[in-house]
């Protein structure tokens, strides 16, 4: 089987151990996800099974929306549930406050992601060296936070809807703004709601999903194309379709393009490249 699987990932397993219950329901023998929640986040996560597996780089660098709630009065190691409290405050910020902040945390910024996150550090996930009672020095990333706004607050607990780019570390996001306030806070609820076109419309809970039965996974899956909406498509000949899947390049009415999928009676054939009206094939699908 071949296509997108938009899974609504549950609170407690990691993105690696959800792929592999859907592989083992169904027999799959290639999946890969796009863009991690770990187990304390719940929501869309993007499963590409058989060959859109070969398209999950197009995915990873789309926006991420997620709705998350920050609980003033105390820090944790983890910066949510999860962890144990490092630092505490009485301080409580008004919503005038709050709303003033939130503009110091959009657009380009400057982030230190959680020592608890799979960030790899010699090779190895700083959260594993954490665990394992290492100092990890986490290194500053810059990231895009594009829209970050403030949906509720009851003066102890504060819910907002943040879109953001790749490499974004909610949580992280959450500590920072609770810290600027001169408070101390930490994540409670943390769920995304959309990656990319993908959005919480078009995912299917692990519990329905392991209810089916023998209901054809099919019916859940999206088309490999749904992540390809960005860059140009070229209908080819059967006859260059054969040649694009044995590697050769082929003869397109397209101007030069770094990026672009070639189909042929509404089937993917090939992403590649184009350059002075020739098609180069990068990746081909054997679908």
């Amino acid at each position: 089987m071949h296509g997108w699987l938009i899974l609504d990932k549950p609170e407690g397993i990691t993105s690696t151990k959800a792929g592999s219950i859907i592989k083992r329901i169904f027999g799959q023998k290639k999946i890969g996800h796009a863009g991690t929640l770990d187990p304390f986040a719940t929501g869309i996560l993007p499963l590409g099974l058989g060959e859109a597996t070969k398209t999950i780089p197009f995915l990873m660098n789309r926006t991420k929306t997620y709705d998350f709630v920050l609980s003033f009065g105390s820090q944790t190691t983890t910066d949510d549930t999860e962890g144990e409290i490092i630092t505490t405050s009485l301080h409580r910020p008004s919503t005038d406050d709050i709303q003033n902040a939130l503009k110091k945390f959009t657009g380009l910024i400057q982030q230190i992601p959680s020592a608890y996150s799979a960030i790899k550090i010699k090779g190895k996930p700083a959260y594993a060296r954490a665990r394992s009672g290492e100092s990890v020095d986490m290194p500053s990333r810059q990231v895009h936070i594009y829209n970050l706004s403030l949906n509720n607050y009851d003066g102890e607990m504060a819910s907002f809807t943040v879109t953001c780019g790749t490499g974004t570390y909610v949580r992280s996001l959450g500590r920072d703004l609770a810290l600027h306030l001169g408070s101390a806070g930490h994540l409670t609820m943390l769920r995304r709601t959309r990656v990319g076109n993908f959005s919480t419309d078009d995912a299917i809970s692990l519990e329905k999903i392991q209810k089916i039965g023998n209901t054809p996974l099919t019916c859940f899956l999206l088309p490999i194309g749904s992540v390809l909406d960005d860059i140009p498509a070229v209908s080819v000949s059967i006859q260059k379709a054969n040649k694009i899947r044995h590697g050769q390049a082929v003869e397109v009415c397209e101007s030069d393009c770094l990026s672009t999928s070639t189909w042929c009676d509404e089937i993917l054939v090939a992403l590649g490249h184009v350059k002075d009206n020739m098609f180069y094939p990068d990746r081909v699908f054997n679908i």
